[in-house]
């Protein structure tokens, strides 16, 4: 990959951007809650597990005469992809408004600054399986999968220890664990679906099932920090 960076799919040296800097590679941080006790020296920390987003600031020069093209191009949210870490991209907003201070006579320059969510993505990818099978999650965190459940009638998915249990299936459904929904084409089915939404674990991650399926495809959304 070219130095730079990607956004919404188009890279920044096709709309003339050189950059100067790029965000520095680094892990995300946890949430944690600083806890004093009188009397105890030190402190306790208490965790629910999640963690920050982070800004992750671009430093640029522009040789441009349509400066509206590039306002309109680095402007709400989007997936971005930077070239230090080739492999994953970012879901994203940009937080800052664009400000081009000319720094010659046909050049400007300016920031943008990526409020990033905690955990890159490895780049896409779709499995499609037919029968049970194994598939391994070899990053270093948990992933929150989309999967889309080919069949008809009452279907059940396991995943790992997880029992999942699908109603009235026509054609397919699908399961979003990162928006916590069940639904086809939009229309939420979550009256259609009990159980937990999946995750899988780092490692191995056992998947079969009971019931009229055809197949299953599943982003599963591979993270990591």
């Amino acid at each position: 990959m070219e130095a730079g960076f990607i956004w919404k799919g188009t890279h920044s040296n096709e709309k003339g951007l050189k950059i100067i800097s790029l965000p520095n590679i680094t892990t995300p941080e946890k949430r944690e809650e600083k806890i004093i006790i009188p009397g105890r020296d030190g402190y306790l920390t208490q965790s629910d597990g999640s963690y920050e987003g982070e800004v992750k600031p671009v430093e640029f020069d522009i040789k441009h005469d349509n400066f509206d093209e590039i306002k309109t191009w680095l402007n709400g949210s989007g997936e971005v992809i930077f070239s230090n870490e080739p492999d994953r991209y970012y879901k994203a907003r940009i937080i800052n408004k664009l400000d081009l201070a000319r720094v010659l006579e046909k050049f400007h320059s300016g920031i943008i600054q990526f409020d990033c969510q905690p955990f890159g993505y490895l780049q896409r990818e779709v499995m499609q399986i037919i029968t049970p099978t194994t598939i391994y999650n070899q990053t270093n965190k948990d992933s929150e999968p989309y999967i889309r459940v080919y069949g008809s009638e009452s279907i059940t998915l396991n995943i790992n220890d997880k029992v999942i249990k699908f109603t009235n299936v026509e054609n397919y459904i699908e399961i979003d664990s990162e928006l916590m929904e069940c639904y086809k084409n939009n229309t939420p089915l979550n009256n259609h679906m009990y159980g937990e939404f999946p995750i899988f674990q780092v490692g191995e991650n056992k998947i079969s099932w009971t019931g009229n399926v055809s197949k299953i495809e599943i982003t599963p959304r591979w993270r990591c920090s």
